[in-house]
C-alpha cells in the first residue's frame, strides 16, 4: 500500500507465509505425533495469528476501503488474543473451563467480522431500504431457528452437559453466528453481481474457509475427537492468512457505481414459509424452546415486512398520480413541462408569442462535491423559490434536470424574455444562507421565442439549450439564440462527449519536458503534459481541449488516466536505472474531490511507482474555492507519501501568505513571466533572487520555468537557483526522446 512503507508490507508478508508453511509442513500426517508440540502449537501459532493481525493493521493505513479492513483488523486482532490467551492461562488449568475468555473473544471475531460486511453493503448501495434491512433480519432469524432445531440435540448429547446452559448456548452461537456471516458474504457477493474486485474474492474465499474450519472444529471438540497438530490447524493459519492478505491484492476494477439495491417478495416469503413450517412441526415433534421462539419472531418480522411491501403499492399508485412533480422543489418536472409547452404551442397563432427559457446554474456541481448532495439539494429548493419570486401569473417555472430549470412565458416577445433573464439572473446573485455561509450563485440563461426561432416544442427546445450553452462558454450571463452559431454550438456540445470517448478510448497521450540540475547539467526529473492524438485533427495541444474538460466535468476521468500513464513510464525509466521525478498537474476538481487520493493511490499501485518520486503541482488559486476541503485533500495525498509543488509560483493573490499557511508544500516553481525577463530586468531578477532565498530558508526547492536562453540560465545561477526547465533544454516530448543523459552547453533554444 502506498500509505505504508512498502518494504514493511513485504516483510510482514512474507513472515506470515513462512510461519504458515511450516505449520503445514509439521502438521502432515506422520511428521510429528498427535499431541500438543509447545513450540509449534503454541508459540508459532500465536505468533502467526499476531502476524496477520499485524498486517491487516497495516492495510488500514490506505483510505481505500478503511472501514471495511479496520472491522477485519479488530476481528483478526480478537482472533489472535483469544489463541493467545488460551495457550497462556486455559490450557494450564485442570479442568479447562468452558466456555472461558477465549470463547469470548473467538465469537466476538465473527461478530467483528460481520460489522466488515455491513458497512461493505452498506458502502455498496446508494441505500439499504426498510425493506431490505426487514428481509435480512428474516433471513438471519429463521436461519438461527433452524440451525437451533438441527443441532440443538446433538450438541447436547456430545458434550453431556444438559444441565449447563452456558455451555449450551456457546456451542450454538458458534454455528449460528457462522451460518449469519455466511449469509451477510452472501448479500454482498449479490451486490456485486458476483463480480467484487480481486480483494473482495480474497476476503471472501478467506472467509469461507474459515466458517468451514469452525465447524469442523466444534463438531470434534464436542465429540472429544479433537487434538492438534492435524490438517485441522493447518488450514486454520491458513485460511487467516489469506483474509490478512486479501487487502493487498491488486483492485484495478473501476469503482463501480452505487446502486440501489432494490428487494423483491420472493426471499421474504421463503423465509416465512420456513418459519412457519417449522412451527407446523414443533407442534407434532419436540422441538427446543429457543427454536419456536425465533421462528415466531421470524414470521412476526416478515409479517411486518408484508405490511411495508402493502404500504410501498399504496405510494407506487399516488406517485403515479403525481408524477408530474419534481419531489424535491415541488414544480413541474421534465415529463410535466414537455406535456404543457406541447399543449401550448399546439394551434398557437404566429401573433402570439412565447418566449422559452433555460436556466443551467454555474458550477454546480462543485457546491455538490465541496457541501455535500444534502446541501446541494436545500440550494436547488432556495433556487426554485427565489426564481418563482421573480415570474408573473401565468409564467410556468419547471425543475427539468440536476441544476437545470425551465421557464415558459406566454405573451412574451425577445425583449421581453430578455428583461426577464435579466431579473431572474439579478434574484439568483442575492447570496443564498447555506450551510453556515453566504454561497453565492450565477445562472447561464438561453432564450429561445416563438415562433422565429422553433414552432414545435422539440426545436424550441433545442435552440433555447443551445443558446444557454453559448452563454455558458462566452460568459455572458444570457443569450439569445442565434442560427448563425447553430453549428459551432452544437459542435462543442458534441465535443465534450468525443472528448469523453478519447479519454475512455486511450486518444491520451504524454510528452515530457525535464528538469535540469543546473550545475551539473543532468536530467532529475520531467513535468508530464498531456496531448490528445485526434484521428482527423492531429496531435492537439492542451489548451484546446483541458478547458472543455474542466467545464465538461471530465477531469476525473482525465486526471487519474494522465497519473496512469506518467507513472508507467516512471516505472519504466526507474527499472532503466533511471530514476526520475514525475510532476502532474492538479485541477480545482481534484483538489476539491475527497476521492482523489483513492485514485492516486489506485496508480501507484497497479504501477509500482514510489509516491515519494511523484509531484502534484497545484497552482495558488486552487485553495481559494475551499481552504478546508482542500486541505483534508493535501493531508490524505500526503498519506500516500507524494509531494506538493506549487506551480506558476507569483501569480496569485497572496502567495508569501499561502507559504506561511500551507507548511505540507516541498517546492515552487517560477512562473516564466519572471524567468524570461531575468536578462534585462532588474526588478525581475531581485523577485526571483529573494524568492530563491525564502524558498531555501524554509526548506523548499525550486525549479524556474520556461528558461529559453543561455543568460536567463546563468543569471539564475547566479542567483542559486539549482534546477530549471524550458526550451533551452528541450521542448516537451515523447518519452523515448527525453534525454536522459546530462545535458550540456546548448546554442540556444529549439
Amino acid at each position: 500500500m502506498r500509505s505504508a512503507p512498502r518494504g514493511l508490507v513485504v516483510a510482514l508478508t512474507v513472515l506470515l507465509w513462512v510461519q504458515v508453511a511450516v505449520i503445514v509442513v509439521v502438521d502432515v500426517p506422520g511428521v510429528r505425533p498427535p499431541t500438543f508440540v509447545t513450540p509449534v502449537d503454541g508459540w508459532l501459532q500465536g505468533l502467526c495469528f499476531a502476524t496477520a493481525a499485524a498486517l491487516c493493521w497495516v492495510r488500514v493505513l490506505d483510505p481505500h476501503g478503511r472501514a471495511l479492513w479496520t472491522w477485519v483488523a479488530l476481528a483478526l486482532t480478537c482472533r489472535a488474543f483469544a489463541f493467545g490467551y488460551y495457550f497462556a492461562v486455559v490450557r494450564s488449568l485442570d479442568p479447562q473451563p468452558y466456555p472461558s475468555v477465549s470463547d469470548l473473544f473467538w465469537l466476538a471475531t465473527v461478530v467483528l467480522l460481520m460489522a466488515g460486511l455491513v458497512t461493505l453493503v452498506r458502502d455498496r448501495f446508494s441505500y439499504l431500504t426498510r425493506s431490505l434491512v426487514f428481509d435480512g433480519v428474516t433471513g438471519v432469524v429463521v436461519a438461527g431457528a433452524v440451525a437451533v432445531a438441527l443441532l440443538f440435540d446433538t450438541l447436547v448429547a456430545r458434550t453431556g452437559q444438559p444441565g449447563t446452559p452456558s455451555v449450551v448456548v456457546t456451542n450454538l452461537a458458534y454455528p449460528v453466528l457462522d451460518i449469519m456471516l455466511v449469509l451477510l458474504l452472501l448479500g454482498a457477493l449479490v451486490g456485486y453481481a458476483w463480480q467484487p474486485p480481486l480483494p473482495i474474492w480474497g476476503l471472501a474465499v478467506g472467509l469461507l474457509g474459515f466458517v468451514v474450519t469452525d465447524a469442523i472444529f466444534l463438531v470434534q471438540v464436542t465429540a472429544g475427537t479433537f487434538h492438534p497438530g492435524t490438517p485441522l490447524s493447518s488450514f486454520t493459519v491458513l485460511t487467516n492468512a489469506v483474509i490478512a492478505t486479501a487487502g493487498f491484492l491488486p483492485d484495478r476494477t473501476p469503482t463501480p457505481r452505487q446502486r440501489d439495491l432494490q428487494p423483491n417478495l420472493v426471499l421474504p416469503a421463503v423465509f416465512a414459509t420456513l418459519g412457519v413450517a417449522l412451527l407446523v412441526y414443533a407442534t407434532v415433534a419436540p422441538v427446543p424452546l429457543v427454536s419456536v421462539l425465533l421462528a415466531g419472531a421470524a414470521v412476526l418480522v416478515a409479517l411486518v415486512r408484508t405490511g411495508l411491501a402493502f404500504r410501498t403499492v399504496r405510494r407506487a399508485a399516488e406517485h403515479g398520480r403525481g408524477a408530474g412533480v419534481d419531489e424535491l422543489t415541488g414544480l413541474p418536472n421534465r415529463r410535466a413541462f414537455n406535456d404543457l409547452l406541447t399543449e401550448t404551442l399546439q394551434g398557437r397563432a404566429t401573433a402570439d408569442p412565447l418566449g422559452l427559457l433555460i436556466i443551467d446554474l454555474d458550477d454546480f456541481k462543485a457546491v455538490n462535491d465541496t457541501l455535500g448532495h444534502h446541501n446541494g439539494d436545500a440550494l436547488l429548493r432556495l433556487v426554485a423559490a427565489r426564481l418563482h419570486e421573480v415570474l408573473r401569473d401565468g409564467d410556468v417555472l419547471a425543475r427539468i434536470g440536476g441544476d437545470e430549470f425551465a421557464v415558459v412565458l406566454p405573451g412574451a416577445d425577445a425583449e421581453r424574455a430578455g428583461e426577464t433573464a435579466e431579473r431572474l439572473r439579478a434574484a439568483l446573485r442575492r447570496p443564498f444562507p447555506l450551510a453556515a455561509r453566504d454561497l453565492d450563485v450565477l445562472a447561464s440563461v438561453g432564450i429561445a421565442v416563438f415562433p422565429a426561432d422553433g414552432r414545435e416544442p422539440v426545436p424550441l427546445l433545442q435552440h433555447a439549450d443551445l443558446a444557454m450553452y453559448e452563454a455558458k462558454v462566452a460568459r455572458t450571463g444570457q443569450s439569445y439564440y442565434r442560427p448563425e452559431p447553430h453549428h459551432a454550438s452544437l459542435a462543442r456540445l458534441e465535443t465534450v462527449d468525443r472528448l469523453r470517448q478519447a479519454i475512455l478510448g486511450g486518444e491520451m497521450l504524454l510528452h515530457y519536458q525535464p528538469v535540469v540540475d543546473l550545475g551539473s547539467g543532468q536530467v532529475v526529473g520531467v513535468e508530464a503534459l498531456v496531448r490528445w492524438q485526434h484521428p482527423e485533427e492531429g496531435l492537439l495541444p492542451p489548451s484546446t481541449f483541458l478547458p472543455l474538460a474542466e467545464s465538461g466535468g471530465l477531469m476525473r476521468e482525465l486526471t487519474p488516466r494522465v497519473l496512469d500513464l506518467a507513472l508507467r513510464q516512471g516505472r519504466v525509466w526507474l527499472e532503466g536505472g533511471q530514476p526520475l521525478s514525475i510532476a502532474v498537474n492538479m485541477s480545482v476538481t481534484n483538489l476539491l474531490d475527497v476521492g482523489f487520493p483513492e485514485q492516486v493511490a489506485a496508480a501507484l499501485d497497479a504501477t509500482g511507482f514510489p509516491g515519494t518520486m511523484l509531484d502534484l503541482e497545484l497552482t495558488e488559486d486552487l485553495f481559494m474555492a475551499d481552504p478546508d476541503r482542500a486541505r483534508r485533500v493535501i493531508r490524505d495525498l500526503l498519506g500516500l507519501g507524494v509531494r506538493l509543488v506549487v506551480d506558476d509560483y507569483g501569480t496569485g493573490y497572496s502567495s508569501l501568505g499561502y507559504l506561511r499557511d500551507l507548511h505540507e508544500v516541498s517546492g515552487l516553481k517560477l512562473d516564466r513571466t519572471f524567468v524570461s525577463h531575468l536578462p534585462d530586468d532588474t526588478r525581475a531578477a531581485a523577485i526571483v533572487g529573494s524568492t530563491v532565498t525564502l524558498a531555501t530558508s524554509l526548506g523548499l526547492k525550486v525549479v524556474a520555468e520556461g528558461v529559453e536562453s543561455r543568460q536567463a540560465r546563468d543569471r539564475l545561477g547566479e542567483l542559486g537557483c539549482s534546477l530549471a526547465q524550458g526550451y533551452l533544454f528541450s521542448p516537451p516530448v515523447p518519452a523515448d526522446r527525453v534525454p536522459l543523459t546530462t545535458i550540456g552547453d546548448v546554442p540556444g533554444p529549439f
